[in-house]
């Protein structure tokens, strides 16, 4: 009994993942997003997708991030992170791109860089465009920020999958057109870290 037991205890050691520590880090992300537009913009993007024929596709996403290790299960470094809504009917299309290029800290509270539990802060450079069939407006740079938490698990010795949910605010200007004005979004990624 006791050699099946050992056995047991072996195979489960051996399926289970540790990544090792990593000179730096790359991550990339993609998912979902609920966006809070500014100044009633919300009511008519709503209104203009119930119209008929009339498809939306909210996607977020995380790309070009580069992290390096810092203290115990600490990461710091830069990504750029944002959002898409896109609506199209027929041959007209209408898109708003939100993006933040930041400096980024990822802090784990499992054994090691990309296991456990983690939280994670950005801030830096926003912007706002939005894109139609005849025209690109795009705002000032502006300051904005991203808060999020989520859960990380290493899936082989450089891989790990980390599972996130965060909020991101954008304060930007179009030149005097809309105003100052925040452009708030909550969004649901998965993502790895090589």
């Amino acid at each position: 009994m006791e050699k099946y037991l050992l056995w047991l205890l072996l195979c489960l050691s051996s399926s289970i993942a540790y990544a090792d520590e990593e000179d730096w880090y790359t991550y990339w992300a993609i998912g979902t997003v609920n966006h809070d537009y500014p100044s009633g913009l919300n009511s008519e993007l709503n209104f203009l997708e119930t119209l008929s024929g009339v498809d939306r596709t909210e996607t977020a996403f995380d790309m070009f991030g580069f992290y390096w290790p810092q203290a115990k299960n600490s990461l710091l470094g830069f990504v750029i992170s944002g959002s898409v809504d896109r609506f199209e009917s027929g041959l007209a299309e209408l898109q708003i791109t939100q993006n933040l290029l930041g400096i980024s800290g990822m802090r784990f509270f499992g054994s090691e860089i990309g296991d456990g539990f983690f939280i994670r802060v950005d801030a830096g450079l926003a912007q706002v465009t939005f894109k139609n069939n005849f025209s690109t407006v795009t705002s000032e740079h502006g300051f904005g920020y991203l808060l999020g938490a989520g859960y990380a698990f290493p899936v082989s010795s450089e891989s790990r999958i980390l599972i996130g949910v965060s909020f991101s605010d954008k304060q930007v200007n179009f030149n005097g057109e809309i105003g100052n004005s925040n452009w708030k979004s909550t969004t649901f990624t998965v993502g790895g870290l090589w």
